[in-house]
């Protein structure tokens, strides 16, 4: 009866040692596992914190290579002149000499005239609304109109109080930054002074 017991006695002992060597290798499962995921968790954090860091050169880079468009110090100028069919337009110079936008073609040099005078009343006062957004906070007139070309680049007009579009940036520009300073320089230059271009 003796012998029986001890011989119970160590199969619960070895029963006891199996069950606690088998908890043991679960835990150093687990802490290999969580180590693991700490690893790949860093790693991955690491690799999100490298490309934002290539993706802000990347943007700087591309601000660095935008036309500089002058807002303040120099005050640009209304450019008239005639088109190759006898009719009118008029381009809006910055005080740094670049055409931040055109008009429309006019049939007459006052309705040119008016056109700049339109836009010396509504872009002072003009909304923006962003028209690249998911969802499109729709302004009210007059409001200048950010939106993509076929090319994926930022594009800015000005529509009047009427809904008529009366003038329309250039060129495309890479960063949204850059085409809202275009918007400011319109607005900047809303009064600014008008030359009409002798023809060549």
């Amino acid at each position: 009866m003796l012998w029986f017991g001890k011989k119970k006695k160590k199969r619960e002992e070895e029963a006891r040692r199996a069950a606690e060597e088998a908890r043991k290798a679960e835990e150093a499962k687990k802490a290999e596992e969580a180590r693991k995921a700490e690893e790949a968790k860093k790693a991955e954090e690491a690799k999100k914190a490298e490309e934002a860091k290539k993706a802000e050169e990347a943007k700087k880079a591309e601000e660095a290579a935008e036309p500089a468009v002058e807002t303040a110090r120099v005050k640009g100028k209304f450019e008239i002149k005639r088109t190759s069919d006898g009719r009118y337009m008029f381009n809006v110079r910055a005080g740094n000499t670049q055409i931040i936008a055109s008009s429309q073609i006019y049939s007459s040099m006052a309705a040119c005239k008016n056109g700049i005078a339109s836009v010396g009343a509504n872009a002072p006062v003009a909304a923006i609304e962003d028209q690249t957004l998911q969802t499109i906070n729709e302004e009210k007139c007059p409001k200048f109109q950010i939106y993509f070309d076929k090319a994926g680049q930022y594009r800015f007009n000005l529509i009047a109080s009427n809904g008529q579009n009366i003038l329309s940036c250039t060129q495309g520009y890479r960063q949204k930054g850059s085409c809202k300073n275009g918007i400011n320089s319109v607005m900047v230059n809303a009064n600014a002074d008008t030359e009409i271009l002798k023809e060549d």
